[in-house]
């Protein structure tokens, strides 16, 4: 062939080849390889927008042209924009006509921009002074919602955030959720010192508002506001009986309930100041329990133990803590649809849960233990390291349910009737207080969603903030406050939701690496213990040896106390060792696995390229022959 037909060849196969991406691209077809569908609306925002009656209009802001930034951001920025163009365009598709979207570039110094700005929609400075959009207002008739900026390190909750604003759009008013709760939650409205910042709310207060009209309950409040569509109760201390009764009542109405307790606080147990902290007295507000209910309705619940297992506990910097428990698929109820698209919650010395056999109510665990876990003494926690608790744990070889929902037929936790309070003076008997009583309900259909720990609310165990060209963003770091608000709005909000809300949240982990650490760290932990233990031997006895040989205040260094001194250095060579050879192995193994990885990733294409050529060159010959 010559060489001009192969030019000529050459250049048709790379028109060609350009022309069949061009043509594949514009179809409306997609693939995605991803695990968790990450890329594909789900289920639930299809059924969202098959409820959908009015027409919608999308105006997706997004800047095109970004400059005064590095190449990298610029990059980053144009491709998350994309994505979220795409997304959006999956919406605009499975709503049938319903969505109208609008692709808007808001350039500097123009009506659109103005308009972006109106809308409420928050640009990103640059430091030419630029402004970067990347934000959706979505209307439907009068009402109006905006998404602001989309944070692309939420980016697994986009889905979640469209759909949200869809379903808003369309409601009328919120529902009303009351919350009770001894934790800081909600910050104060005014700063507690003069001078100080204005305290912020814990992320999970901002998450609920979206979706509902919070109000907030103090425990000392002697009664439920009315209008209440469901309720939280979390670490519920002090609560007066008139307010307990009012909670019993509203169960009893029907109304949903989130309840958190906890046998171990962190948070109290980090405001544990002054003389009681001095004195190593345990701070009252670090347990909580619900008592009066759980009795009533058959749960088993011991507010002074606390649960750990080292099967799923947390790993940070080689140190292991057994009593804080990450949650994955294995350990969560797929068939709970709030957390059936869960990845990880992190536990902080939960509590665990149970049923009586009397009890006539159903319960569902949603979160439990590996059969590895044990119990221990929830004050211990705070006077014990977290490696000498695997040496406490008392195992029974079952695991435990450390949340779960309580349905069905519920009884009255006041069966004499509403309390009285003896402040009150005598009532005159007009008949007023037995038309009170006879308005009281005694049974009645509910579901109550319990959970035994309460710190996994605050921003410290869950989230991130960042500051990101000038704007504070949120990363969340965990399945802490999807859980939380899967659970409310699967209780008293729209169900639609719920499916898409976590989808893609958190990286992927390499199951094989983290087993491996896991495993080795329960070894490390345990061999530390032993030596650690056997050093305290011998540090007692030193002690001893140094007593008895007081006289003029000079401690003089017999034989006894050189043979102990050198066995205390003995024992640290050992540990020091024993750390050497552990960490070695863990390394070798994970390492191993890493090369193996690494290979196959490199060498997969060009040893496919290699087999396929020489298939196809001994074709060619057999044909030849």
């Amino acid at each position: 062939m010559k060489i001009s037909s192969k030019i000529h060849t050459t250049l048709i196969i790379l028109i060609n080849f350009l022309l069949l991406h061009y043509v594949v691209s514009s179809l409306p077809i997609r693939f995605d390889m991803t695990a968790e569908n990450a890329f594909t609306l789900s289920q639930s925002a299809k059924s969202l927008l098959a409820k959908v009656e009015e027409p919608i209009r999308f105006d997706f802001y997004k800047t095109k042209s970004v400059e005064g930034v590095s190449p990298q951001i610029r990059m980053h920025i144009q491709n998350f924009g994309n994505r979220v163009e795409q997304l959006l365009r999956q919406f605009e598709r499975a709503s049938n006509g319903k969505i109208i979207l609008d692709i808007i570039d808001p350039q500097p110094d123009t009506s659109e921009e103005e308009n972006a700005i109106a809308a409420g929609l928050h640009g990103q400075s640059l430091p030419n002074g630029d402004r970067v959009f990347l934000g959706l207002v979505i209307s439907q008739g009068d009402s109006e919602h905006a998404i602001p900026f989309f944070d692309w390190n939420k980016e697994g909750s986009i889905e979640y955030d469209i759909a949200k604003a869809v379903h808003e759009a369309q409601q009328l008013s919120k529902p009303k959720l009351g919350l009770v709760s001894s934790l800081p939650l909600k910050a104060p409205p005014a700063p507690m010192m003069p001078g100080q910042p204005q305290q912020e709310d814990q992320y999970i207060i901002t998450e609920l508002e979206s979706s509902f009209d919070v109000e907030v309950i103090e425990p000392t409040a002697t009664e439920l506001p009315v209008g209440l569509d469901m309720l939280a109760v979390i670490h519920p201390i002090g609560l007066s009986e008139s307010l307990l009764y009012d909670i019993d009542q509203m169960i009893l109405s029907g109304k949903p309930m989130l309840l958190a307790v906890d046998p171990s606080s962190l948070f109290f147990r980090s405001q544990q100041q002054g003389q009681m902290g001095m004195m190593g007295r345990p701070n009252p507000n670090t347990s909580s329990d619900f008592q009066r209910f759980f009795s009533s309705w058959g749960i088993e619940y011991s507010p002074g133990d606390a649960v750990a297992d080292p099967n799923i506990a947390y790993t940070q910097q080689g140190s292991m803590q057994p009593a804080w428990l990450i949650f994955r698929e294995d350990n969560m109820s797929q068939d709970f649809l709030p957390a059936a698209e869960l990845n990880a919650v992190l536990l902080l010395e939960p509590g665990f849960i149970g049923l009586n056999e009397d009890s006539e109510l159903d319960f569902e665990p949603i979160l439990e233990t590996s059969d590895a876990a044990g119990t221990v003494n929830g004050m211990m926690l705070q006077f014990t390291q977290q490696g000498a608790l695997l040496n406490q744990l008392q195992t029974d070889g079952q695991s435990k349910t450390v949340a779960g929902m309580l349905s069905g037929k519920f009884t009255t936790a006041f069966p004499n009737g509403k309390p009285t309070n003896p402040a009150e003076t005598e009532v005159a008997d007009d008949g007023a207080s037995e038309e009170q009583d006879s308005d009281q309900l005694y049974t009645g259909e509910s579901n109550v969603f319990i959970i035994a720990d309460t710190d996994w609310a605050l921003d410290q165990f869950s989230i991130r903030r960042q500051n990101f060209l000038g704007m504070m963003t949120i990363q969340t770091i965990n399945d802490n406050l999807a859980m939380g608000t899967n659970i409310v709005e699967f209780l008293g909000g729209s169900q639609d939701l719920i499916g898409i809300r976590s989808k893609g949240e958190e990286s992927r982990i390499f199951d094989r690496v983290q087993a491996l650490e896991v495993e080795a760290q329960k070894q490390y932990q345990i061999k530390l213990q032993e030596v650690e233990d056997r050093i305290s031997e011998v540090n007692q006895e030193i002690t001893q040896l140094a007593t008895q040989q007081q006289g003029t205040g000079l401690i003089v260094a017999g034989p006894e106390l050189s043979e102990a001194l050198q066995r205390l250095r003995e024992n640290e060579a050992n540990l020091r060792a024993e750390r050497r050879v552990i960490r070695r192995e863990l390394r070798k193994d994970i390492d191993a696995l890493k090369w193996k990885l690494v290979s196959l990733n490199i060498g997969y294409s060009p040893i496919g390229l290699a087999i396929f050529g020489l298939l196809f060159y001994r074709m060619r010959k057999n044909k030849a022959l």
